[in-house]
């Protein structure tokens, strides 16, 4: 569970048996590496072909750990990964206010990109190298115990020195992805405004900012490469004064000449793995630097879905298609702009007043059921007896319909996008509606089939609106929420839409100037009592 600066658990389901396996090899490796050094130092002692062999084929044996090592720490850093990406992707498309394209994207590249590098190169490591590191440490003390002590003083000079330098390593860090989220925001808004930019002048003067703002992760790319330099490096020569003390403790103690070679050998493999710690503590500073800003959006995730989870309607969202159903909305009472409680019958024509955030918010909160988040029992759109936002969301977007100028169609296929309230309906019908509101078919090569991208393309403003309103109209919701994104319908297509609107059976709310809507009342921002209200 993820909670306040907590991750999810890396234990789970579905990666135990890797975490197992990891571990198994670790204990493997140790012991392959015993058998190693005593086969080299039989060899120096004295040639033999048959201990030769044998090392050749212990030394197979150990690469074949290192590559499943290798292998499944990826398959579990990939697997711990998708899991925090669905909750990061699922928080920016919830959120009432979500960040900016740049933000997401360096959050779901580089900062996931953290935290799979620390399981992978710095986690998987420890867990793989500490049994590594214990076995053969054993196998020293056996040959004598002054060499064990030796790969013990070690690992504490270099638990010491890595210490000393992480501090400085997580700040660097967490400077650097500071300045690498604001590179990739003001990249992504700069191309969003492309056309305004180009059409003022602006190229250069853009240009200049988005390097200014390059510069500064440039900086804070070599400060944070000093502290990994110096990690780096202290784990490789750390373990040379090792190898200079195994050396020393031999000669003092007269060892044959078989025992040095197999001390060193030891020596040389406990070397390898103390030079992945460097690497490691590096990694879990830029893991920790990941984590203060990802833990905090996975909690609220989690919380937005624990609560989605809590089915509190007494109605299915199938009883209520098809039939008059009378509506009441009630805004959080929290809420700065709060517009009183909305009671509505079926076939009311509602105009929303206020200024344009104010009913751009209400009529988002609407749509997408987004006072679900606001923890109040009674905020909410309530059609009959049910609460809309305390369905599952497949449910809940069949009883309300919207178009507003916020949306845009989803990446995929035409069809895909004009039954997305509706995936079961029927193609014919949802195309007949789409043609009456405006949509070209004729005119898109692939007609149904076309790809949509990059908000839209290559349907026109116009086009787009004709499909977002054709969506919003399928099967009649008893609830549709309109705002000037219906002036974009072509001309014919606006007029067939004031026809379906006088008739409509369930209740409309707009806001906007929609010419030729007449509405039956009104809903005004700011505790001003609204027509037909109690």
């Amino acid at each position: 569970m993820a909670s306040g600066n907590r991750l999810p658990r890396l234990v789970a389901p579905g990666r135990r048996r890797l975490l197992a396996g990891l571990l198994g090899l670790g204990i493997l490796a140790g012991l392959l590496s015993i058998a190693i050094g005593w086969l080299i130092g039989q060899l120096s002692a004295g040639y033999a072909i048959a201990a030769l062999c044998a090392v050749i084929g212990l030394v197979t044996g150990f690469f074949a750990a290192k590559y499943l090592e290798r292998v499944l720490a990826e398959k579990l850093g990939q697997h711990y990964v998708a899991q925090l990406r669905r909750g990061l992707i699922a928080h920016a498309l919830r959120s009432e206010r979500g960040p900016s394209a740049g933000i997401t994207i360096a959050r779901s590249t580089n900062d996931l990109s953290s935290i799979r590098n620390w399981i992978v190169q710095g986690l998987v490591p420890l867990v793989a190298g500490l049994p590594l590191l214990l076995v053969s440490g054993a196998g020293l003390w056996l040959m004598h115990p002054l060499l064990a002590a030796s790969l013990g003083l070690t690992l504490l000079l270099e638990a010491a020195l890595l210490a000393g330098l992480a501090g400085g390593t997580f700040a660097s860090a967490r400077s650097l992805r500071r300045h690498r989220g604001n590179l990739a925001a003001r990249i992504s808004d700069t191309v969003a405004a492309r056309t305004a930019i180009a059409a003022g002048g602006g190229i250069d003067r853009e240009v200049a900012r988005v390097q200014g703002s390059a510069q500064k992760v440039i900086d804070a790319s070599v400060q944070r490469a000093r502290y990994a330099a110096a990690l780096r490096g202290s784990a490789l020569a750390v373990p040379l004064l090792g190898t200079a003390l195994v050396v020393g403790i031999c000669a003092a103690a007269g060892l044959p000449g078989s025992a040095v070679a197999t001390a060193l050998t030891l020596m040389g493999i406990c070397a390898g793995s103390l030079g992945e710690w460097g690497k490691a503590v590096e990694y879990r500073q830029n893991y920790k630097a990941g984590r203060r800003i990802l833990a905090p959006l996975l909690a609220q995730e989690e919380q937005w879905r624990g609560s989605d989870a809590r089915q509190a309607s007494t109605r299915d969202a199938r009883e209520l298609l098809g039939q008059p159903s009378a509506v009441r909305i009630h805004p959080p009472a929290r809420d700065p702009d709060r517009f009183p409680v909305l009671r509505a019958q079926p076939g009311e024509r509602i105009e929303v007043l206020g200024t344009q955030e104010q009913c751009s918010r209400l009529l988002a909160a609407i749509a997408t059921g987004s006072y679900g988040q606001c923890g109040q029992g009674q905020a909410g759109v309530w059609i009959a007896e049910g609460r809309s936002e305390d369905l599952p969301e497949a449910s809940r977007r069949k009883l309300v319909g919207a178009a507003l100028e916020s949306m845009v169609p989803e990446r995929g296929s035409l069809g895909r996008a004009l039954r997305y309230r509706h995936p079961g309906a029927s193609m014919g019908k949802a195309l007949a509606l789409a043609a009456q509101c405006g949509l070209d078919l004729a005119a898109l090569p692939q007609a149904e089939e076309t790809r949509l991208r990059r908000g839209g393309e290559p349907l026109g403003r116009g086009q787009q609106a004709a499909l977002l309103v054709a969506r919003a109209l399928l099967r009649e919701p008893p609830v549709l929420v309109l705002d000037e994104l219906a002036t974009r319908l072509p001309a014919q297509g606006y007029a067939q839409l004031l026809e379906w609107l006088e008739r409509y059976p369930g209740v409309v709310i707009y806001s906007g100037q929609l010419p030729g809507i007449e509405p039956t009342s009104s809903w005004r921002a700011g505790g001003w009592p609204a027509a037909r209200q109690p």
